[in-house]
């Protein structure tokens, strides 16, 4: 089960490079200043403020949000199981006491709560496992939360939109609402579901509604904040621009005063010496698979991937060797959402070759026997199955035609394609010596000639 987080214990999505831009804005600012954070969230800017000497006061609407802020701030915190979850989870009843523990229920709550009344072997085990280990964990993250030296100077429940109204006009005020109309209201449903609480009535932030509220922010003389809009705006006051992951959405950071910034991820590369297939080589067997090493994988899929497919994080990078020379990889990462289910991250093949089918040949070898084995290792559980994402501009994938079954066809996320596809399909019902005995007299002998 995954363990509560940091020294602090709020869930935080700000990346930390806007951390540090944060503390460096506001050095700028009035010393004993009083800073204002609406829609603070998880309490990155407070933390990220924490020890500079200013006052901070804080606005959320969110059930998580607030219990916290009341908490910090000494208030009741207001928060009971409802009647229609008593039956479910009355185990958490004595945990619930208007303070501290009740803190520590919703935290664990956001670790488990979305599994109830889930169907599936892994949601019961999920929601299992915490009831049978709840004392020990309430109690570790009780303590946890009483090491937070956090102080806020006010926290109130109320709609940003009228709270900004409130704020002094001349005083910092430090910010990044939600980024997507409706995030709150998905992200705590399940602490709302089986948590009842005096909420306040508000119209959740649309799109536009963001962006009015930037406006209200900016309207005095020290302020911070960010989006993923580009607001036209704002740009005279753009000071940075964050893209913390390859495949993170980036964020603008706009400010009345402050050093001009750009972050922009950086990936380690290895060299890899092992010889490659080239073009005018023919491929001999046998067949077999080396563990990659971060840098390593990094560096062949620079070297091989399309580039404009953005690169995610594999917990497994395997090489797939033809008599001693590579000639493809793939990545995996246990599934999220299927217990038995790898997720094929990403597979390619090297080039140039004299096979243009030769991707056939790694979709084999990444569902064969022995990649079974090696994904049973690195993610210590039964692997039975693969996925992935294909993008594309055709209605399928030619790479994946044959060998996976297509399970979902939709419109891409991804600019520079027209389809999003998802495929499925066994894995280890062939070993390596059989991947290249199939792809051999289905594909292989469909190889370019030299000129």
């Amino acid at each position: 089960m995954t363990e509560p987080q940091e020294a602090g214990m709020f869930q935080g999505t700000i990346p930390g490079p806007m951390r540090s831009i944060v503390r460096e804005t506001a050095r700028q600012w009035p010393q004993g200043a009083g800073v204002y954070i609406p829609c603070c969230g998880n309490f990155t800017i407070e933390r990220s403020l924490a020890g500079m000497g200013f006052t901070l006061h804080s606005s959320d609407v969110s059930i998580y949000t607030s219990a916290i802020g009341r908490w910090l701030t000494h208030q009741p915190i207001g928060i009971r199981l409802r009647d229609t979850s008593e039956e479910q989870l009355g185990w958490l009843a004595d945990s619930l006491d208007d303070g501290i523990g009740t803190v520590a229920t919703l935290m664990l709550g956001t670790r488990f709560l979305a599994s109830v009344d889930r169907d599936g072997l892994w949601h019961e085990r999920v929601v299992r496992s915490y009831r049978d280990q709840w004392t020990a964990k309430h109690a570790e993250t009780i303590e946890k939360l009483s090491r937070s030296d956090l102080q806020l100077a006010s926290y109130q429940v109320e709609d940003v939109r009228t709270w900004l109204q409130a704020v002094p006009s001349d005083a910092p005020v430090c910010s990044f609402p939600p980024f997507y109309g409706g995030g709150y209201e998905k992200l705590y449903e399940p602490l709302n579901t089986h948590f009842d609480w005096d909420a306040p009535e508000y119209e959740p932030l649309s799109d536009d509604d963001v962006v009015s509220v930037l406006g209200a922010i900016t309207d005095r003389p020290y302020w911070l904040t960010a989006s993923n809009h580009d607001v036209e705006e704002l740009r005279p006051n753009l000071r940075g621009v964050i893209k913390a992951t390859p495949r993170a959405a980036p964020f603008y950071v706009y400010a009345s005063k402050a050093p001009t910034r750009i972050v922009a991820p950086r990936q380690p590369l290895d060299p890899v010496t092992v010889p490659r297939l080239r073009q005018g080589e023919q491929l001999e067997g046998p067949l077999t698979l080396s563990l990659l090493k971060p840098g390593q994988f990094n560096a062949l899929r620079s070297r091989y991937l399309n580039p404009r497919i953005a690169p995610g994080a594999a917990n497994l990078a395997v090489a797939v060797k033809a008599a001693g020379r590579i000639i493809g990889v793939f990545a995996m990462s246990p599934s999220s959402y299927t217990p038995d289910e790898a997720y094929l991250l990403s597979d390619f093949a090297v080039a140039p070759t004299n096979y243009p089918r030769l991707s056939k040949l790694i979709v084999l070898a990444a569902t064969s026997k022995e990649a079974q084995l090696l994904c049973q290792r690195a993610f210590s559980r039964r692997i039975r199955a693969v996925s992935t994402t294909a993008f594309s501009n055709k209605p399928v994938s030619m790479k994946y035609r044959g060998l996976l079954k297509l399970t979902k066809r939709g419109s891409s996320n991804e600019a520079a394609y027209q389809y999003q596809l998802q495929y499925q399909g066994a894995m280890g019902g062939h070993d390596l010596a059989a991947a290249l005995d199939t792809w051999t007299k289905k594909w292989g002998t469909t190889a370019r000639k030299e000129n």
